[in-house]
């Protein structure tokens, strides 16, 4: 049987192997499904092997991530793989704190984009909405039931980010 790979928030990096997802459809980004990832996701309870969302997460309000989570979790297989990665709130506060100790100009890219998205995108879609601690997004996921273990990023700015791997 073959395996349910969803690539969650793709923007115009789709993989292959996967089901590539994203909430709308550009010039750049042609994802395999246009879906509104706040809303549930049009997969049958437990089919998918793996969800991957990176740089995802940031984009939604905070008080729509738990029922989010939860329907990305009602996916999953048991034993299913669930990888968010994010910007780190602790890693972008620490960076801040680095520069102004050496009372050097933040570099933005590192902070401000963290915390509110790339301004060049002039896109509201890609604002971020929120920053999360890794122990925040650890419990937000853990309530969702994934025993989750935090690792090293894998894209975007590893030093500034986070790596959440979730098995159900």
């Amino acid at each position: 049987m073959e395996r349910l790979l969803l690539n969650l928030g793709c923007g115009h990096k789709k993989w292959p192997g996967f089901v590539n997802v994203d909430g709308y459809e550009s010039d750049r980004a042609k994802p395999d499904l246009v879906h509104d990832l706040t809303k549930p996701l049009p997969f049958d309870d437990g089919v998918a092997d793996e969800i991957h969302a990176y740089h995802v997460i940031e984009h939604f309000h905070r008080w729509e991530v738990p029922l989010i989570l939860k329907d990305w979790a009602r996916v999953l297989k048991p034993g299913g793989l669930m990888v968010l990665e994010c910007p780190c709130l602790n890693k972008v506060l620490g960076i801040f704190n680095h520069f102004i100790a050496k009372n050097q100009a933040v570099d933005g890219r590192l902070t401000m984009w963290a915390l509110y998205g790339d301004p060049n995108y002039k896109e509201p879609a890609m604002c971020h909405r929120w920053c999360y601690s890794t122990a925040e997004l650890t419990d937000e996921m853990e309530a969702v039931g994934l025993k989750v273990e935090s690792t090293t990023p894998q894209t975007h700015v590893p030093f500034r980010d986070m790596r959440l791997e979730g098995r159900k």
